[in-house]
């Protein structure tokens, strides 16, 4: 591989004020047993996506709590990135041309990050599908306890690449999803359901103070004297950017005053992708009122952070698959939410009580024109939302259960 990643180290008691002292000791319990253990995190990415994003504070934390814990990025070439990232998207339920030659050039690539892999580790955990093979190509693998991690939404994928992926996943100790909805019912391997989840003292989350907040606003030319309205959403168009337009035009007729914020999550790579966001550019082309930045270059989580905190409402208009971390992000921060029903999105909204769900584009529209007209229920939404985001997405329920199953394996 190419080496451990360097992170800084973590103090699990800094949670303790975010998530109560009772939840750090049970944590410290639970680890006890555990004290030393080695275990690996493969993953294909270090930073940009939620997995990079969780493991960046999920793999300190548990060193900090006495496990031998490291963090490895798997190796790739430019031979192979096109057919990973066909992969990817064919599991996630997007159609791909798959064909002999992709198959080959996978399988080459597991086989080369199986030679990299030369340090004993007690348990390996691989958390995406494109190098979920390696196991099969390790020697010896079974000296090690394997669990595949997938942070994918994995129901509706594409059938001929699963069965090319699934003879492999079978060969782990256990396997664990984001949710039950995004798990296969056709393996035999053991299954665990383990939600992603925030960490309340990263840049993303964490509480910032005014000065902060108003170089932002003021440097990207937002007025948060006047309403926000914000959406973050990888580019595609699953996430339905130009209807979130939409929406922000109809509320706009009633609050003449209203911004909407849009934040890229990911960069447009892939044609759709492209093509969606070069529709976006042109519908916001001059619309002084309408702010479409990415993360990556542009910006950062502390500005994502702020672009939260001074939206009256956040809103995802759509989502492909997956959880969609950052509305628990926004709740988190006590703002408001209306969503849609998709992917993970209604674990974290529940309609009525902290936030709403809507499906139209007249229903999100009359759903934040109701927020906007009415902060106190728009509040009242936040703070339940906070309070749902601490009992089930923080940190520290994540390590509980990584820590439980860590525990079953190493047992058995």
């Amino acid at each position: 591989m190419y080496g451990t990643l360097a992170l800084p180290q973590r103090a699990l008691d800094d949670l303790a004020e975010a998530a109560g002292d009772r939840a750090i000791e049970e944590l410290r319990a639970l680890a006890r047993p555990l004290e030393g253990l080695r275990v690996l995190n493969l993953s294909v990415t270090g930073f940009g996506t939620g997995t990079a994003e969780l493991l960046n504070s999920a793999v300190p934390l548990l060193s900090d709590l006495g496990l031998d814990c490291h963090w490895q990025v798997v190796r790739g070439s430019e031979d192979t990135a096109h057919v990973t990232r066909a992969m990817y998207q064919a599991l996630g339920g997007v159609y791909v041309p798959w064909t002999h030659d992709m198959t080959e050039k996978w399988e080459r690539y597991a086989s080369m990050n199986a030679e990299l892999l030369t340090e004993q580790f007690d348990v390996i955990v691989v958390h995406d599908p494109q190098p979920a093979a390696i196991r099969s190509f390790v020697p010896q693998a079974e000296a090690a306890r394997w669990l595949f991690h997938s942070h994918l939404d994995l129901s509706s994928a594409q059938e001929d690449v699963w069965l090319l992926l699934r003879p492999h996943v079978e060969k782990y100790d256990a396997v664990v999803f984001e949710a039950e909805s995004f798990a296969r019912q056709d393996l035999s391997v053991p299954m665990r359901i383990i939600p992603p989840a925030i960490d309340p003292s990263s840049p993303r989350d964490m509480p910032l103070p005014d000065e902060v907040i108003n170089t932002v606003t003021e440097r990207y030319g937002i007025d948060h004297a006047r309403p926000v309205l914000c959406q973050a959403s990888p580019c595609e168009p699953a996430s339905k950017l130009t209807e979130a337009i939409d929406v922000w035009e109809r509320v706009r007729e009633r609050h003449p005053g209203l911004q909407l914020v849009i934040v890229l999550m990911t960069d447009p790579q892939d044609p759709p992708a492209r093509a969606c966001y070069e529709e976006l550019a042109r519908r916001t082309n001059d619309e002084p009122d309408v702010f479409v930045l990415s993360m990556g270059n542009e910006l950062g989580n502390v500005e994502l952070n702020v672009f939260q905190r001074v939206a009256d409402v956040n809103m995802q208009r759509g989502l492909r698959k997956g959880f969609g971390m950052w509305i628990s992000d926004a709740l988190w921060k006590r703002r408001a939410c209306v969503v849609a029903p998709n992917g993970g999105l209604t674990e974290q909204v529940i309609d009525g009580e902290t936030g709403l769900v809507a499906e139209s584009t007249d229903e999100f529209a009359a759903a934040i024109s109701r927020l906007l007209d009415a902060p106190e229920t728009a509040a009242r939404f936040g703070a339940r939302g906070r309070e749902r985001v601490a009992r089930q997405f923080l940190i520290t329920r994540y390590l509980r259960d990584s820590l439980e199953i860590l525990t079953t394996l190493h047992r058995e």
